[in-house]
């Protein structure tokens, strides 16, 4: 690496963040380059130290580039992060990633040609009706009386997302249990929060733990019910009561039940939002039930070696 000479230009931190954020939209910055010293771009620019310092904190903040300590600051790039069944190999059969056995699946195009379907236009309502009244029976006990309405995303990692991003700012940090779903970790990354590591056990997560987090400053709790991945750990009664119990000292605190496998859980649903808790949501995946994870290979056309997903 070698600190490339570009036109870095400015005499305020804002000036001089707007100007490095231009050099790398054009491509005249690229992951890797390491900007001029902070002593040395001053001088070139005629501002004090502080000002080209502060930009550079700026630019940190905003995931633009990266402090490497005395190895000075460079042009940050895209998080590289795991994936489910990356490093699947040998002669096992991958179920890690949900895909199913196309000749089980059934003819979508052909189910909706029968039905009454007709493709929404603009301005209808974003959530079907009979779907909201139909969740609204459906979720209405275990939510324990507490006001809720029904949104519709585009999977439960969609619904984190968008979440984490309506109530947090960049360098949050998130309560996730360890070990933890890949895609969870890849959402906190990707979006610029930070991971406060809950350790999980046969009951769910440790009440120790989800209180140090907590304590220690996490503005938000990740926490999977049931059918935990990848360890399949289901909360129980008690242990869902300690964590109640914990998080009712932190209403502040935005909570997000994965419920992913709701409907096909053999295991209660227990509730770990307590009702003080201002900002909360049950996420529940209809892909289970509805879609193809539970279509990959039926028992009797499992190949040798085959394996599961918890």
């Amino acid at each position: 690496m070698e600190v490339v000479i570009v036109p870095i230009s400015g005499t305020t931190a804002t000036e001089i963040v707007s100007s490095v954020r231009d050099l790398i939209a054009s491509g005249e910055l690229v992951p890797r380059d390491l900007l001029p010293p902070v002593r040395t771009l001053a001088a070139e620019l005629g501002v004090n130290r502080n000002t080209v310092a502060a930009a550079y904190r700026q630019l940190v903040v905003a995931g633009v580039a990266a402090t490497r300590g005395r190895g000075g600051t460079m042009v940050a790039g895209m998080d590289q992060v795991a994936r489910e069944g990356a490093g699947f190999g040998g002669r096992l059969t991958d179920l890690a990633s949900g895909n199913p056995d196309p000749e089980l699946l059934p003819d979508a195009l052909a189910a909706a040609r029968r039905g009454e379907y007709r493709q929404p236009l603009y301005g209808a309502p974003a959530v079907d009706p009979g779907l909201a009244e139909w969740a609204a029976g459906g979720y209405a006990e275990d939510i324990a009386g507490q006001p809720f309405k029904v949104l519709v995303t585009n999977g439960a990692a969609d619904a984190t997302e968008r979440l984490l991003n309506a109530y947090l700012t960049r360098g949050d940090a998130v309560a996730v249990e360890d070990p933890c779903f890949l895609g969870t970790i890849g959402t906190v990354r990707l979006n610029g929060y930070r991971t406060a590591p809950v350790a999980v056990d046969h009951a769910g997560m440790r009440p120790e733990a989800l209180r140090a987090a907590l304590e220690s400053g996490a503005r938000a709790v990740v926490c999977t019910p049931r059918a935990h991945n990848p360890t399949g750990a289901s909360l129980t009664a008690g242990r869902a009561a300690e964590l109640r119990a914990i998080l009712a000292e932190h209403p502040q605190v935005l909570i997000i039940e994965d419920d992913h496998f709701s409907a096909v859980s053999t295991v209660p649903y227990h509730r770990i939002t307590p009702p003080q808790s201002a900002t909360w949501a049950l996420v529940r995946s209809v892909s289970k039930f509805l879609g193809p994870d539970l279509r990959a290979w039926p028992p009797t056309r499992r190949p040798p070696g085959a394996w599961r997903r918890g």
